[in-house]
């Protein structure tokens, strides 16, 4: 019922490493393949207000197996507003977590935020597409403890879009496939948890589905 639609791409990764944010992911300077899918909550047509959402796959980045990252639009940036969804228009937004992860260092939120560098993502799914047909497209992926100012470690390059079946099949969840660190504990991340599978057996989709980015194969 959830994020009905979007569009994916294929992506990539660019951490830029050099801090200790508790996430080996974070904590290099790499690039990783990936797949972002930019969607609309309750499905609202054309560039009405939403609670939009993006979730990231990056590939296999420490050899055991892909990893989800999922965030929406929140009321805004600050400590208190990130934990607050909110409808949005414009796809270069703020969209956080809202529930923090557990790590090495403390309680950690992520965030992926507008980039200053990249084209105008625009509003609506079709004037994302065409942005990211033109090239230039990307946003900033960032990190805070529960009381600081995000702190940017990454960015996410936005490339070919995924074909639209293929995008119907692909099935994310950020609790069985948090990337190693990030501890998805407590009570609401067990809530995710059945929503996420309930959502999967709602639509018939399988966690291990076709990631035609990666390497055409069946990934669990």
């Amino acid at each position: 019922m959830l994020h009905p639609h979007g569009r994916t791409f294929h992506a990539t990764l660019r951490t830029f490493g050099g801090g200790a944010y508790g996430v080996d992911l974070f904590e290099r300077a790499r690039d990783y393949p990936a797949l972002a899918r930019l969607s609309r909550g309750a499905g609202l047509p054309g560039s009405w207000p939403d609670i939009l959402g993006i979730a990231l796959r990056v590939h296999d980045p420490d050899g055991g197996g892909d990893v989800d990252l999922l965030a929406s639009t929140t009321v805004g940036s600050a400590p208190l507003a990130r934990h607050i969804p909110f409808v949005k228009r414009r796809i270069a937004t703020t969209y956080t977590t809202v529930i923090g992860y557990g790590t090495r260092h403390g309680r950690r939120y992520l965030a992926v935020l507008p980039d200053p560098a990249s084209a105008d993502l625009g509003a609506d799914l079709d004037a994302l597409s065409a942005a990211v047909a033109g090239g230039g497209a990307s946003l900033l992926l960032a990190v805070a403890t529960p009381a600081s100012r995000w702190h940017v470690v990454g960015k996410v390059l936005l490339g070919e879009p995924v074909p639209a079946d293929v995008d119907g099949q692909l099935a994310f969840d950020p609790v069985l496939r948090s990337p190693p660190g990030l501890n998805t504990v407590g009570a609401v991340w067990r809530l995710r948890a059945v929503t996420y599978r309930g959502s999967r057996h709602g639509r018939c989709a399988q966690l291990a589905t076709p990631d035609p980015a990666f390497s055409g194969k069946m990934r669990v």
